[in-house]
């Protein structure tokens, strides 16, 4: 059983009528079924409700990078609802970010069900190179291939 971190951003879009509060709720809901059926273990929860995208450090990943420097606290996956549109609204915590999955070394996307390594997920976020495959309009480079995981 892998331990998981779950990260819920407000800014993940279920409709104009939902409230920020909402959709985290919604993304805790799907999140948690979705490591119950996976044999995930969820040990924290982390939200970036309250905070604006701002170029200030958000709390929740300032949070989570202090609990996995100490090796008892170790999770073995960041788990994020979708990708879509991290990349812009990271930007101000990109470094931060990529530090938390390099230490946790890799993270998944629930709903394109993506799992990047660090290595990835950096070339990712730094919006690196020209040739790769759409997710939801969303260029995405050097895709964990089939034949690595077998």
């Amino acid at each position: 059983m892998e331990n998981v971190f779950c990260y819920y951003r407000k800014s993940i879009n279920f409709g104009n009528s939902w409230t920020a509060v909402e959709r985290i709720i919604h993304q805790d809901k799907v999140l948690f079924d979705y490591c119950s059926a996976n044999n995930l273990k969820v040990t924290k929860r982390f939200s970036d409700l309250g905070y604006l995208g701002s170029p200030f450090q958000r709390p929740e990943l300032l949070q989570i990078r202090k609990i996995i420097e100490k090796p008892k606290n170790k999770a073995d996956l960041l788990l994020f609802y979708s990708i879509a549109g991290l990349r812009t609204e990271m930007k101000a915590n990109a470094g931060l970010l990529l530090e938390v999955v390099d230490i946790l070394g890799k993270v998944h996307f629930y709903r394109e069900e993506l799992t990047l390594d660090s290595k990835r997920f950096e070339l990712y976020m730094k919006g690196a190179g020209s040739s790769g495959i759409f997710i939801h309009g969303e260029a995405l480079t050097l895709l964990t291939d089939k034949k690595e995981e077998a």
